[in-house]
Order: C-alpha cells, then sequence, then structure tokens
C-alpha cells in the first residue's frame, strides 16, 4: 500500500483522455478495409446460426441473441450496393452499441486496431458516402472509410423501400455439417447469457506473448499500442509495490507499467531486446504491462474458447490450446480489478 503522502491513486491511474488520438478496430468486407470506432464495440464473434423473422428487410441478415436481446445483423455489402455472397464459418459478426441502441454488422475479417490521429480524418466528398461513414482517413495508398452504424441504421429506417423482403438464410452456409457448428456456437453463446458470469471477451482474433516462457493471449480490442522497452525511458515510483516496473512519458501521458510477472508471483522481469510494453485500451487507466516478447496474432476457434470458458476455477485462467501450444487468455477487465492494482 502507498501512502497519499508520497504517490496518489489519481497519479499512478489517471483516466484515458486523449484528444488527438483515437483506437479504431480495421475489418474487411469484400475485400477492403474500412475502420470502425473501436470503443462502440461490445463484442466480436463468428458466425452463429441466426433467426429469419418474416418481413425482414433485405438488408438484414438474420438476428442474433445477444444477452437475451435480439439484434440485427446488417449486410453491408448490401447496403454498399456490393455483390452479395453466401457467408461462411469464419465469418465475424461485430455487436456495437450507440446510445442504447445496439447493432450487428457481418464481415469478412477482423484485422488490426490502429490509432488515428483526429486532424487526418476528413469528411466524405460524396453524398451517397455521407450516408454511411463518418469520415475517411487516408492509411498509405488507399483511403481508409470510417463506418457510422447510427448513419446506415438511420439510413435504413429512413428508406426501407430500397430493401424488400429476402429470403436472407440463403445468404448463410447452411450444408449439414455448418448448420451443426452455426447451431451450436449458438446454443454456447446462449449459455453464457444466461449462465456463465465471466468478462472475458469472445474476441477471436488477438495476439499473443510470452512471460517468463509461458504463452498468454490477449483480444486485440484490449490493446492500444505495443513499445520496446529498450526505446522507452522509465521513472521509478518510490514506495510501489514491487510489481509496478514504473512510468513512462508517452506523447505527454505518463503511463503506469505493471511487471505481470512479479504479480504473479514469480521471479522479477530481466529487460532483454525484445521486451515490449503492451499498452492496454482502457477508458479508465492509463495502464501497461510487461512481456518478455510479442509473438504473433492468432485466431482461436470460438467453439475451443468458448469450451475453455467451462473449466474456468478461481486458481487458475482460462487455457485453450492451438498448434499443439498452450496458451493462458489473459482477461484485461478482470485484470484491472485486481485488488492489488489499488492504490490508496
Amino acid at each position: 500500500m502507498v501512502q497519499n503522502n508520497i504517490v496518489s491513486q489519481t497519479y499512478l491511474f489517471n483516466p484515458v483522455i486523449d484528444d488527438k488520438y483515437e483506437n479504431y478496430t480495421i475489418v474487411e468486407i469484400d475485400k477492403k478495409e474500412y475502420a470502425l470506432k473501436t470503443d462502440k464495440i461490445l463484442e466480436i464473434i463468428k458466425l452463429v446460426e441466426l433467426d429469419y423473422p418474416e418481413g425482414m428487410l433485405s438488408c438484414i441478415l438474420g438476428i442474433i441473441h445477444f444477452k437475451n436481446e435480439p439484434v440485427g445483423v446488417v449486410d453491408l455489402r448490401e447496403v454498399f450496393q456490393k455483390e452479395r455472397i453466401v457467408y461462411g464459418l469464419n465469418t465475424k459478426i461485430i455487436i456495437m452499441q450507440e446510445g442504447d441502441v445496439k447493432t450487428a454488422i457481418a464481415c469478412d475479417n477482423v484485422l488490426d486496431i490502429k490509432k488515428l490521429e483526429k486532424e487526418k480524418i476528413h469528411p466524405v466528398k460524396y453524398q451517397r458516402e455521407s450516408e454511411f461513414f463518418e469520415g475517411v482517413y487516408v492509411l498509405g495508398k488507399e483511403d481508409l472509410y470510417i463506418i457510422n452504424i447510427k448513419k446506415i441504421t438511420d439510413y435504413i429506417c429512413e428508406n426501407p423501400h430500397l430493401y424488400s423482403n429476402s429470403k436472407n438464410k440463403h445468404y448463410v452456409i447452411n450444408d449439414e455439417n455448418s448448420k451443426k457448428v452455426l447451431q451450436a456456437r449458438k446454443n454456447a453463446l446462449i449459455e453464457l447469457n444466461n449462465t456463465v458470469q465471466t468478462n472475458i471477451s469472445l474476441y477471436d482474433s488477438g495476439v499473443s506473448f510470452i512471460i517468463n516462457n509461458v504463452k498468454y493471449y490477449i483480444n486485440m480490442a484490449s490493446v492500444k499500442e505495443f513499445y520496446k522497452v529498450k526505446k522507452s525511458k522509465f521513472i521509478k515510483v518510490p514506495c510501489t509495490k514491487d510489481y509496478v516496473f514504473g512510468l513512462i512519458n508517452i506523447k505527454g501521458e505518463y503511463i503506469t507499467v505493471i511487471d505481470i510477472r512479479r504479480l504473479f508471483n514469480n521471479s522479477k522481469t530481466t529487460v532483454k531486446e525484445k521486451s515490449t510494453i503492451i499498452i492496454l485500451n482502457s477508458d479508465e487507466y492509463k495502464i501497461g504491462i510487461l512481456a518478455d516478447e510479442i509473438c504473433e496474432s492468432i485466431t482461436i476457434d470460438f467453439d475451443e474458447i468458448i469450451q475453455n470458458r467451462f473449466q474456468k476455477n478461481d486458481d487458475k485462467m482460462p487455457e485453450f490450446v492451438k498448434d499443439s501450444e498452450i496458451y493462458q487468455v489473459l482477461d484485461i477487465e478482470q485484470l484491472l480489478k485486481d485488488e492489488r492494482l489499488t492504490i490508496c
């Protein structure tokens, strides 16, 4: 415990305020990249069995039940007037919230999380594009359009005549084996919604890293940025716990770096050539964790991580196996609630 006259909680864990940058999740739709505001995303899951009520508009792929609430899945290919396809088992469903309204979209893949400079986001040039996008960001050779989900849902509600009633189930893979997988995923999601109390997100796209020869997995939505330790200058804070590695100044913001190895009652971390700070994407805290090495971006089988959640106990993190490697799932929301991180 740190006394108030030495260092305060607000000093170590200041609210995250960044007027210059915002985090965006990059998704792929019809071989083109788009951006979504990361803080609007509730979950990213693989395609599950959908419901198809009568009279549904052609731009709604189906209905998903998220936390016992029906949510329409928007087929952006139809909205953007692109050729429609049959969505397969690897299709991602992104569930978003704008105000009190939840909406989902279907996309081919979730690629990355990027921190975009607000000043470089420009208004779209054409009237039709302005109906769907909040702006455009020049990223390399190609413009990155930022999807505004509220604009899209408002446009659909105002122009229902553009989207005739449709047998949208034809646009979801429906062979017998695939239907069994989709049904199993739906059942697992219902079980999680109803009975499993856990904060681990259903994100299946993430990054792996090593701490003390143990491989961990963290979902992409929890990651804000990466910084090499060797390029960072640490400020040591007196009288803090041994798992507080120090503070770093990144673009004028002080980030508290936590030595996870110490926190988990292991030996002190030795900084190496590949040591990296993972800056966490948190609305409440400016915090980073120290990793020995960032390995690779990986995709978890949805069914695999669901299965392991039911095996969770208080003494051990959920685990999953991929390519004969064992990964421990690091739940960032749960980590930030750890009493040991409370400075009083």
